[in-house]
């Protein structure tokens, strides 16, 4: 190998950020992997599906979120956060878990590891102060070149 190609790997591999550990608080704000020159998938086309127990909150009422997905896949991380839907800002904060790191500072939750992981239940506790609503997006790696940003969660269904 030339020194001109192992300069290039390495700048190459300098600019690739890989978190196996779950996102940095730097990915807050756009809740994007920087999986180097990979895209995100078209999130309508995702496989997974994140769903709230409830839209309308009260104070001391957990909400749960929680992604899944089909038979026969896994994903390896996910990102996600809670915000005001009327504002856009972030909201309340996500309790610890096993598997789970908490962004306090975005209202978000990431995970610690890429095992494989065909579902998680969060628990969100709303702002202490009054009701409100609140919505959930994120972003959920099924690989580390396919990846869905932009997803949103869906009301669970009552039946």
């Amino acid at each position: 190998m030339s020194f001109l190609q192992f300069c290039s790997l390495l700048f190459v591999l300098s600019n690739v950020n890989t978190w196996p550990s779950g996102a940095p608080e730097t990915t807050c704000n756009t809740l994007s992997p920087g999986h180097g020159a990979n895209r995100p998938k078209d999130p309508s086309s995702s496989p997974f599906i994140i769903t709230q127990s409830q839209v309308e909150y009260q104070p001391g009422s957990p909400v749960q979120v929680t992604v899944k997905a089909p038979v026969g896949v896994s994903f390896r991380g996910l990102m996600i956060q809670a915000y005001n839907p009327l504002t856009g800002e972030p909201v309340g904060a996500f309790q610890s878990g096993r598997g789970l790191k908490v962004l306090d500072s975005c209202s978000a939750v990431t995970h610690m590891d890429r095992r494989g992981k065909r579902s998680a239940m969060l628990l969100w506790d709303p702002p202490s102060h009054r009701p409100g609503r609140v919505a959930f997006r994120g972003t959920i790696v099924e690989r580390y070149s396919d990846y869905y940003e932009g997803l949103e969660a869906l009301p669970e269904s009552r039946s």
